[in-house]
């Protein structure tokens, strides 16, 4: 079992071209989301909300020295031992909204607004979001985001990724309950470079 030590200060890296040649500093935790893993220079923990092909070779095939986290269905099997399972919780809420709009994503992904405080559960919604509900639990009250761009523009380690159009909404309800920047090109919080990031946290 995972030890889930307290860390206030916290980098999550994703796979957003603009994350390319990213070097997390030290002091910092360091959450990787995804194919991040398998190019950030140093992590502490990955994460995923999507247990696909790709993340089950990832967490089979785990860095040393890194923490496996993933949430998944309540019904999924059973996880490898080294990696620490949360449930992953889904909207159920219907409602009325244009299907390609970010609301109509928002619904389509089953997403959850606000950080899960419920200990052993994570909010769906995108593997980057879930990675931010990681933090929270993790005690961070400060967090980075690298790479978190929310674009259709090919991912760091190659690939396409699913319409992120939503992110920004989702992102934007949790900032009263801690504080998130975006170190790369998605809006609904506040924005900085990443080396203006990086000085932030530390400070």
């Amino acid at each position: 079992m995972v030890s889930m030590m307290a860390h206030e200060r916290a980098v999550i890296v994703a796979s957003g071209p603009s994350a390319a040649g990213f070097v997390p500093p030290d002091g910092v935790l360091v959450i990787a989301v995804n194919g991040a893993i398998e190019w950030v220079p140093r992590a502490d923990y990955w994460f995923t909300l999507d247990p696909s092909a790709a993340n089950r070779r990832r967490w089979c095939n785990p860095r040393t020295g890194v923490k496996y986290c993933a949430a998944v269905p309540a019904d999924w099997p059973q996880l490898p031992p080294h990696v620490r399972r949360f449930e992953r919780v889904c909207s159920t809420r219907r409602f009325t909204c244009e299907p390609k709009s970010p609301e109509g994503w928002l619904r389509r992904w089953q997403a959850v607004p606000r950080l899960c405080v419920k200990s052993g559960k994570i909010h769906t919604g995108n593997s980057a979001w879930g990675a931010l509900g990681l933090a929270y639990h993790l005690g961070a009250r400060r967090v980075a985001l690298v790479g978190v761009d929310a674009t259709q523009e090919p991912r760091a380690e190659g690939g396409e990724p699913n319409n992120l159009s939503h992110l920004p909404l989702l992102f934007a309800t949790a900032i009263d309950q801690i504080e998130v920047v975006s170190c790369g090109r998605m809006g609904g919080v506040p924005q900085m470079t990443i080396e203006e990031g990086m000085t932030w946290l530390m400070q």
